[in-house]
Formats: C-alpha cells, sequence, structure tokens
C-alpha cells in the first residue's frame, strides 16, 4: 500500500542510485527499466517512503519498503503491527461499500478462538472458556482497523446494536485480562476506568475515540 505510511518511526533514505525523490516528498525506488529501440527508456518505479521534512535524509517507509529491505531499523513488533494493519485496509477496501458487514467478518472468529489460552486457568471460569491473550489483541486490532477505516469513511453513522454487543464482548475480555494479570479480579478497574465499553447510539467516529484508549494496551 504505497499510500499509507509507517507514521511512527522513520528510516533512512537508502542511498542508491536506483532512488529518486519526487518532487521533495515521496521517495520512489526503481523496480524495473525496459530499454524501446534505440533512444527510448521505460522505467518503472515504486513508492517506498514519503520524505520526513523535519529529519534530513529520512523517511516514513510503506509496505513496500519492508518488501525490498527486510533488513531494517524498525523495531520489530512495530513493523509487525504495520504490516499487519496494511492487510486489514487491503481487506477493508474490498468490503468498505458495505460497513454492515466488516464488524461481522472480524468476529467470526471469536468462538474458534475462545477455547485458546497461554495463560493458567481461572478457577471461576469454565475451563476452556479463557481466550489467548496474543489472539485477543489481534481480534481488536482487525476491529480497531475496522472502525478506523470506517470511521474516515462515515464518520456520523451509527453503529447498529449487534454490531456494538459483538465490539463489546472483546472489550470486555480485554478489561477482564487486565484484572487478572494485576489481581483485580474482584474489584473495580482501577485506574483503568477510562476503558469503557460501547453505549448503543454512538457513531463511528465516537467508537474509535473509545477504541484509542485499548489500542495503547501492552501486547
Amino acid at each position: 500500500m504505497t499510500g499509507y505510511y509507517l507514521a511512527t518511526v522513520t528510516v533512512p533514505i537508502p542511498e542508491d542510485k536506483l532512488i529518486v525523490i519526487r518532487d521533495g516528498k515521496k521517495v520512489e525506488y526503481e523496480i524495473d527499466r525496459t530499454y524501446i529501440g534505440n533512444r527510448s527508456t521505460r522505467v518503472k518505479r515504486k513508492v517506498i517512503g514519503k520524505v520526513d521534512p523535519v529529519q534530513p535524509g529520512r523517511m516514513f517507509p510503506n509496505e513496500f519498503y519492508f518488501e525490498l529491505f527486510p533488513e531494517n531499523e524498525v523495531p520489530e513488533e512495530v513493523r509487525e503491527e504495520f504490516l499487519r494493519a496494511c492487510a486489514i485496509k487491503r481487506q477493508m477496501s474490498v468490503i468498505r461499500k458495505n460497513p454492515e458487514e466488516v464488524i461481522d467478518g472480524v468476529v467470526k472468529g471469536l468462538e474458534i478462538l475462545g477455547g485458546l489460552s497461554d495463560r493458567p486457568p481461572d478457577p471461576l471460569r469454565p475451563e476452556g472458556d479463557e481466550m489467548n491473550y496474543t489472539m485477543l489483541r489481534r481480534v481488536f486490532d482487525e476491529i480497531y482497523y475496522a472502525i478506523e477505516e470506517l470511521a474516515g469513511k462515515f464518520p456520523n453513522e451509527v453503529i447498529v446494536p449487534f454490531k456494538v454487543q459483538r465490539i463489546n464482548e472483546v472489550l470486555e475480555a480485554l478489561r477482564e485480562s487486565i484484572k487478572q494479570e494485576r489481581g483485580l479480579s474482584d474489584r473495580p478497574l482501577y485506574p483503568f476506568g477510562f476503558l469503557r465499553l460501547i453505549d448503543e447510539g454512538l457513531t463511528y467516529s465516537d467508537v474509535l475515540l473509545l477504541l484509542k484508549w485499548y489500542k495503547v494496551l501492552p501486547r
């Protein structure tokens, strides 16, 4: 996805003769050159990043950069999350015409994932009823990027109650996971009261604002 850049980390602009900086902004890399006759040349380039106006010689990379330069200084966790977001946005481009299908598609795996766990079982919950935290975060990430996309497309459209209920299932599981790790199973989620569930009647942009608090939770 050439139009989607990693905004939190910059990388050095590659020192390569195949690099061209277009209009002082986009960094392009030559991937093919075809000679036509004796005088004509057809060059194919792809955007790999956007110049950082604050740091000369550095850029914000896109997905294609990571394909061409797998050895780079971006932390693995940051890189993997960015590439995952790119993949989700590609899926969104296919189904954005019908936003009601988005959350359904995201949470279909809840029933499958619900029996997986890499943590000691909670004696207060039925055996096999806990979700692996890593998998839970992946489900949340897909919901987050879906809502982010839809908030940009339909910011004032209200999410139907069924979608709210399914999203809240994931949020509730995240909240419970935090309480268990901090020994708060029988107490309020203090000081994490800002991790609210979603009320019915909210728009996509409202929900995105609430989800941003969950997005910063540790992995």
